[in-house]
């Protein structure tokens, strides 16, 4: 059995392939190969590329996971974070936040749901996927599209059990929100927002992963999992 993780050079990305290589056959997938070639000796594990703006027709892309390996599961981590009122976002921008948030989910679970019975697919959305947040437009429509994707998805594949499911975080503190918590000021901003006062990070997210990932979690599909501190949901004061 082989699981695939996408996105696998990022901060959530490395620390889920890290884990799962610890006892797997693991595929890591990326856009950087200098970063995918360290990461890959470092785990032991094999590399693939993918470019989304020239991807290649998913049955070849598929072709990276030899046809006798059953796949467990998929893990997209791809994503990106632009934080601009919709009047200032220039069209390339939005096209480029839908590209990479959704697309290549889309593209990924295209390439590699029907190889996947009985396995598990989780993709990551955001909390502005659901709540309404001031400058998100461009990926609040990203990720809200992703989980639509993903509830029907979850439809389509059932009578496989392949169970597609969706992590909602608050603010990470990974690669791509290194603008948005460049400053203590700023860190201590963002922690404001949120019920429970912190900035997420990996340890938050891998528990969730894990049992995503495994047999506990086994009537489990179609949803979205928020871990965001309760900003989706709570208002404390």
């Amino acid at each position: 059995m082989v699981y695939i993780v996408a996105g696998a050079t990022g901060v959530v990305g490395s620390a889920i392939s890290k884990e799962l290589a610890s006892e797997n056959e693991v595929i890591i997938i990326g856009r950087d190969e200098e970063k995918l070639s360290a990461l890959s000796k470092e785990i032991d594990v094999e590399y693939s590329t993918i470019d989304l703006d020239n991807t290649i027709e998913q049955r070849e892309f598929s072709k990276i996971v030899p046809d006798d390996k059953e796949i467990k599961g998929l893990v997209n981590c791809i994503g990106s974070i632009l934080i601009k009122p919709l009047h200032g976002t220039k069209i390339e921008e939005f096209e480029d936040v839908i590209k990479v948030n959704l697309f290549s989910s889309y593209y990924l679970l295209s390439s590699f749901a029907r190889r996947m019975k009985n396995g598990s697919a989780i993709f990551f959305s955001s909390v502005a996927g659901t709540k309404g947040l001031s400058n998100h437009e461009a990926i609040a429509a990203a990720k809200a599209g992703l989980e639509g994707m993903a509830r029907s998805a979850a439809a389509s594949y059932a009578k496989d059990n392949l169970r597609v499911n969706v992590i909602a975080p608050g603010l990470l503190d990974s690669n791509m929100s290194q603008r948005l918590l460049a400053t203590e000021q700023a860190r201590e901003m963002s922690k404001s927002i949120y019920p429970i006062p912190k900035i997420g990070d990996f340890n938050d997210i891998l528990p969730v992963v894990k049992w995503l990932l495994s047999d506990d979690s086994k009537w489990v599909t179609g949803q979205t999992i928020h871990v965001d501190g309760g900003l989706s949901t709570v208002k404390p004061r």
